[in-house]
């Protein structure tokens, strides 16, 4: 599989930097690269029980409970960042199969909440604690291809969620940064329209979130049209930033609109329509930036972007 679906979300995901919505748009970019059942979201300690961060609502909170009370201390993962304390892509199968100590997690609890296998990935850490993204599989094992495809865009996400961070310790207002499930514990997400669609241990209300916002859900003192009016400026600021990046990079004026289409979350073919161009025409261009940046995909493209922005 390609990073095609991974580069197409991380849009949203660079949209939702220093918000509570990040870490929910970067789980869903990094998880296009995977066919999975469920997320569920933790924060792993070298000191204390992982906490639940996020999770599904076929992974109910009596379940989570469970895993705390009788499970947490067979959990492989408890280990591998206490041991390791090393950002990543951990796939179970490498972890805990060949270690007769986890037979209770992988044999006892995972067929509990119907799991035949997931992979873990470990997010740069704050301190030394991890948030840490677990991709779960009901049918059947993943392959090591599909961990593989994890490992390639690993460093992007992990570059972006660095950005992320940083912008969180630096933001002003302290309602952002307590409602970070990177920082702490998270009271809520909300909509791209600034409706509550979370506020427990349930994830099933994100189908609703309408609903949320009619029947009186916190929306942290922000109206929808406040809301609508802080993303309009983060987009505004986005674009330019991107402007400013990009007016470095010695290209042509129409190098310059298709590098800046691309990391707005534009493929070729949308480009070509943008810009009323042929398909063959902007890969042609795409091609000659490649060159020009000494880099050899759009993969590299969003790095280099992101690894600049981490900078200033």
């Amino acid at each position: 599989m390609s990073d095609s679906g991974f580069l197409d979300a991380l849009p949203a995901a660079m949209d939702a930097v220093g918000t509570a919505r990040f870490e929910k748009h970067l789980a869903d970019a990094i998880g296009s690269e995977l066919d999975y059942d469920f997320i569920t979201m933790a924060r792993y300690s070298v000191e204390g029980k992982p906490c639940f961060l996020i999770h599904s609502h076929t992974f109910p909170s009596h379940m989570a409970e469970l895993y705390l009370s009788q499970f947490v201390d067979a959990d492989p993962y408890v280990e591998h960042w206490r041991t390791a304390e090393e950002p990543g892509v951990v796939w179970l199968q490498d972890i805990a199969f060949a270690r007769k100590r986890y037979a209770t997690y992988t044999d006892v609890f995972l067929p509990q909440i119907g799991v035949k296998d997931e992979i873990g990935v470990f997010l740069p850490a704050v301190g030394r604690d991890s948030v840490a993204l677990f991709y779960n599989n009901r049918r059947g094992l993943f392959s090591p291809g599909d961990v593989r495809n994890l490992r390639q865009i690993f460093d992007v996400g992990a570059a972006l969620y660095r950005v992320h961070i940083r912008a969180l310790l630096q933001h002003e207002e302290s309602s952002v940064t307590d409602g970070s499930p990177s920082l702490g514990s998270p009271p809520r997400l909300t909509s791209d329209t600034g409706g509550t669609i979370w506020f427990t241990n349930e994830w099933s209300a994100q189908q609703r979130p309408e609903i949320a916002l009619v029947e009186g859900g916190d929306s942290g003192g922000e109206t929808p049209d406040a809301y609508r009016s802080t993303l309009t400026a983060q987009h505004t600021a986005r674009r330019l930033c991107h402007r400013q990046w990009i007016a470095g990079l010695g290209l042509t004026p129409r190098e310059r609109d298709i590098v800046e289409l691309t990391l707005n979350g534009h493929a070729s073919a949308s480009i070509a329509e943008v810009l009323a161009l042929s398909v063959g025409n902007v890969k042609n261009h795409k091609r000659r930036i490649y060159g020009k940046l000494d880099i050899m995909s759009e993969r590299d493209l969003f790095v280099r972007y992101i690894q600049a922005i981490s900078l200033n």
